[in-house]
């Protein structure tokens, strides 16, 4: 079995990402406007694929799983 653990989008020469803690809280992280703090999004429960598939201007380019 496998859990999401990370979104990570793609664009203007830029990545950004979103972590996925274990209780489903979604996180922000982008170093150039947040630095080394992840901002609270939502809960993973309340998005959907469209919610997921972009971040502003950027788009989806890789899923992280960890292995349970």
């Amino acid at each position: 079995m496998y859990r999401l653990c990370g979104l990570i989008y793609f664009g203007k020469f830029h990545f950004t990402c979103q972590v996925v803690t274990g209780s489903g809280e979604v996180h922000l992280h982008d170093g150039m406007k947040t630095g080394k703090k992840l901002v609270p999004e939502s809960n993973l429960i309340n998005m959907d694929s469209k919610m997921l598939g972009k971040l502003g201007k950027r788009k989806l380019s890789v899923l992280v799983y960890q292995k349970m």
